[in-house]
């Protein structure tokens, strides 16, 4: 079984992806893909973000 701090530093890891892909490829950035792709990864932040507030739940129950 993994635990949740391990799932933590993964979901941690894919949101710093994310990010970095956002600051080189988003809206505002010189090279911006479409929109669709930059809303995508803002929902899959949203997404990492309720996984890590979940672990971090259950690691104090």
């Amino acid at each position: 079984m993994i635990n949740p701090s391990t799932i933590i530093e993964w979901a941690e890891a894919q949101k710093r992806q994310k990010f970095t892909w956002l600051e080189d490829h988003g809206p505002r950035s010189k090279r911006p893909r479409p929109e669709t792709e930059a809303e995508n990864k803002l929902r899959d932040i949203a997404m990492l973000d309720e996984v890590i507030a979940l672990c971090n739940a259950r690691a104090t129950v």
